[in-house]
């Protein structure tokens, strides 16, 4: 990919230690990553430029992924949102899934699951 196709990566966990696994995942790939613990920051992101991945904590303080999501994928339709909890409640994945997401991870995240999520953004470039 060249600058102007980088891959962009948005991590939403209030959780600064899934926030430190992605860094270090991604961190010498080329990748641009925003990392946030708010998904007030993550949708005032997305107003500034589009991205291509965003990885998102189902239960977050002061608004749940599941309300971030609906809210990035309104401003960014081809986002392609991955949804990443410690909780398997398989009515919260499924009611992500039929609202938008294209995948879920469950903690504790696998990197190999990680790298096979952002497959298809990349093939889309």
């Amino acid at each position: 990919m060249n600058s102007k196709n980088t891959l962009k990566i948005m991590v939403i966990d209030d959780d600064p230690a899934i926030l430190d696994c992605f860094k270090s995942i991604f961190e010498k790939s080329g990748a641009h990553l925003f990392l946030t613990k708010s998904s007030i920051s993550a949708i005032e992101e997305l107003k500034q430029q589009p991205y291509h991945i965003a990885f998102i904590d189902l239960y977050m303080p002061v608004m749940n992924g599941m309300e971030t999501m609906l809210r990035l994928k309104e401003l960014c339709p081809s986002l392609v949102a991955t949804m990443i909890s410690g909780f398997r409640n398989p009515h919260m994945l499924e009611a992500a899934i039929n609202s938008g997401a294209e995948n879920y991870l469950f903690k504790p995240l696998n990197v190999k699951e990680i790298l096979m999520s952002t497959i298809v953004p990349l093939k889309m470039n």
